[in-house]
């Protein structure tokens, strides 16, 4: 079986710009609202060795498959910022008119130092899926062809049933 994992749990790293992981802080004993950030693009392609290639992953059966992501801010060099830090960034950023950014947490960012969190699996974000029966290899096709579009083939209609991924708990520090 063959998931389409843009923006869902399966692609941690689109998936939590979606809303797709939860945080609690336990320290506070509140949720922490995360942003949810809409992107204007492409239809998404099947053509091997597209950008999109790695939003589709094959599920083979009977076996463990793990998926993980940096828990942090975009790219290496970038530090998480405080939920302090973070407010003054957005306000300067407001000051000089560029572009706006979500006041909720992303990922690390809006996170406090000393409280201790955890983050699951948002259950609606594993309802609906586009998936087919087969391989990555059987999705994809060669570059140039007419049938790159996700609606050249016929994704199931079963909804699938995902059970058993827990949580994780953890502290922020300085």
């Amino acid at each position: 079986m063959t998931l389409l994992t843009y923006n869902t749990p399966f692609h941690p790293a689109s998936g939590l710009t979606q809303n797709c992981f939860p945080i609690w802080d336990l320290t506070a004993d509140s949720g922490v609202k995360t942003t949810s950030i809409r992107v204007q693009r492409m239809p998404l392609s099947r053509a091997r060795g597209s950008g999109d290639e790695e939003y589709f992953l094959t599920l083979p059966p009977s076996e463990t498959v793990t998926v993980s992501t940096r828990f942090a801010r975009g790219n290496e060099g970038m530090r998480p910022l405080s939920k302090e830090a973070s407010q003054r960034e957005r306000e300067e950023a407001d000051r000089k008119g560029h572009a706006r950014r979500s006041v909720f947490a992303c990922g690390v960012d809006g996170l406090e130092s000393g409280h201790r969190y955890r983050v699951d699996v948002g259950k609606a974000s594993l309802m609906s899926f586009w998936w087919v029966w087969g391989t990555k290899e059987d999705v994809l096709v060669e570059p140039g062809s007419r049938d790159w579009g996700l609606d050249t083939i016929q994704a199931e209609e079963t909804p699938l049933e995902i059970e058993g991924i827990e949580g994780v708990d953890f502290e922020i520090e300085d």
